[in-house]
Formats: structure tokens, sequence, C-alpha cells
């Protein structure tokens, strides 16, 4: 698996480097934004460990550059912010970070974190090309992280379009808050109930007629989300029926 690096402190970068091509990765470094997207565009690294608060490149910013290249050649992100704050976190995930870890973090942490991230890889990568789901006006491909709504397609990041397959073969069924952790990271804490979150809310942004009034992904409060099979016919309201009967089926 090859890592990207992309960080200022030159010292905790080439120590990491060391560090992680005795375990078998292949790393590459970058302590400027300029450097990051040559290497990402030269290496095509599996997974960038990314420090976001880097300084901009014009009017780019260390995620917004990501975001950028990924167009270019999909990579997981490990966002390692300095930050404790839950601003922090909400800047990282809703910017396109799959994951975030906080420093200072102990060599072993950060291992578990990339591991977590390496099997969603193997996941995605095991899907066979014709692995397409089709959900109402929803088509999903998870082999190239893309989803087709009545028309129009959008790129999804490797996590979205993990969480939107899981959806989309339980549909019409409650998946809990850990059931989806399970399934994305087969690890589970507080911390990833928000990334929940965090990744639904992009989902919505992208699928959604109306974001902030969801008829295809539907939350379950204090259970989970739906991904609801509907009509064409049904796209112009939302069935408040169904989420309803949902949160009576699950009492």
């Amino acid at each position: 698996m090859k890592l990207l690096i992309v960080d200022t402190d030159r010292d905790w970068v080439e120590m990491l480097t060391g560090w992680l091509k005795t375990l078998g990765y292949e790393v590459c470094r970058a302590y400027t934004l300029d450097r990051a997207k040559r290497e990402w565009e030269e290496q095509q690294p599996d997974l960038v460990i990314l420090e976001p608060t880097m300084e901009i490149i014009g009017e780019t910013d260390a995620l917004a550059l990501c975001r950028e290249l990924r167009r270019k050649h999909d990579a997981l992100i490990l966002a390692t912010t300095r930050g404790k704050s839950e601003q922090d976190e909400i800047y990282c995930l809703e910017s396109g970070a799959d994951d975030y870890l906080c420093k200072p973090f102990f060599p072993g942490q950060l291992l578990a974190h990339i591991r977590a991230l390496t099997r969603r890889v193997r996941s995605t990568l095991s899907l066979q090309p014709s692995s397409i789901i089709t959900v109402g006006p929803i088509s999903i491909d998870a082999l190239h992280n893309q989803v087709t709504v009545r028309g129009k397609t959008f790129n999804l990041t490797p996590t979205e379009g993990k969480l939107l397959h899981f959806l989309a073969i339980n549909a019409n069924n409650v998946c809990t808050a850990n059931q989806i952790v399970s399934h994305i990271w087969g690890y589970g804490n507080d911390g990833d109930i928000y990334l929940i979150k965090s990744h639904i809310h992009h989902l919505r942004q992208k699928i959604e007629p109306d974001p902030s009034n969801p008829t295809y992904i539907i939350t379950i409060r204090g259970v989970g989300y739906s991904l609801v099979r509907r009509t064409a016919e049904e796209d112009a309201y939302i069935s408040e029926e169904t989420a309803r009967t949902l949160r009576v089926i699950t009492g």
C-alpha cells in the first residue's frame, strides 16, 4: 500500500516515514501543497496522511486540494489535526476527509487507523465491475464510487460509496448506527457515530432534491438510517407515513 504524508513538520515526517517503511508500507512525502500535488499526480497514493491547516495555494486549502486531485486519482484521506475541538473535527470531515486523528498520537493509534482504512480499500476492490445496485431512481456503482440519481452522476468518496452501498443492499430496512460502524470501520466508538452523521450529510447534499428535507436517506431517531425505495412519481414529496412506519417497526 502506498502512502503520501503531507505535513510541514519535517522531523515528524521523517520519523514517521522510517517507521512506516519498516512495516512494509511504500511512503512518499511532501512538505508543501505544491509538492503534495506533484506527488499525488505522479505517485498515485492509496492513502494520504494530511495536516489540513497547511498554508494555502492561492485560494485552495489542503483539503480543497485533495478534493480537486481526487477527480484524477481517488485516495483515502486521513487528517491529522492539531486541535481537539468539535469544530476541528467538523471542518475535517465536512471538507472531505475519510477519517481524522488528533495530534499528538501514539504510532500504534495511527497504524490502527491506517489498517481500518485499508480494509475499506480491500472491500471496494473485491467488488465486481457489474456490482451496481439500483434503488428506485438511485443507481450506486460501488466499484467506481459513483451514484447516479435521475440521470445525474456524482462522485463519492470511498467512505461515502461504502456507506451508500450498505444502505442500498438493505433498502427499506433500518441500519443501526452500530451496524454501519461495524461494516465500514470494523470498530466502534462515539467518534465513529459522529463520522456517520457527517458522511450522511454529504450523501444527502449529492442525492437529495432538497437535502434539508430528505426523501431517500431517512433518519430514524435514536436508531439509525434507512434508504427508502421510491418511484419517480414519489420524488416530488416526502413520505412521512414511511418514516412513521419505520419508527413503529423499530420501537
